[in-house]
């Protein structure tokens, strides 16, 4: 794989439980690389991206204390959900955000 370079980056945040996404949302071109870099400080959590359907779009493990990197192309229009895909304590299953991610033409 080339390894293109993303042509947009956006952060995610995790601690205490919660996903913290930029305040002005997700909104990508389609066809268009990203890079997500996401981060935490406390406990290891898990980057999934779901169809509304709730196919698995991607997913990747977020260590404490390191910038977690994937670089990804959306190939189709939509609407995407972010939730967390780590098992990370009783709160876990509260990790969820609808419509995260607008993906457009």
């Amino acid at each position: 794989w080339s390894k293109p370079p993303p042509e947009q980056r956006v952060l995610v945040e995790f601690g205490d439980y919660a996903i913290r996404l930029p305040p002005e949302g997700i909104e990508v071109p389609v066809d268009t690389y990203v890079e997500f870099v996401a981060t935490t400080d406390d406990v290891t959590y898990g980057l999934g991206v779901f169809r509304k359907d709730n196919r698995m779009v991607f997913q990747m493990q977020v260590l404490p204390g390191r910038e977690n990197r994937i670089v990804w192309k959306f190939d189709q229009p939509g609407v995407y959900d972010v939730r967390s895909t780590e098992y990370s304590g009783p709160q876990h299953s509260d990790m969820y955000i609808a419509d995260a991610i607008r993906v457009t033409r």
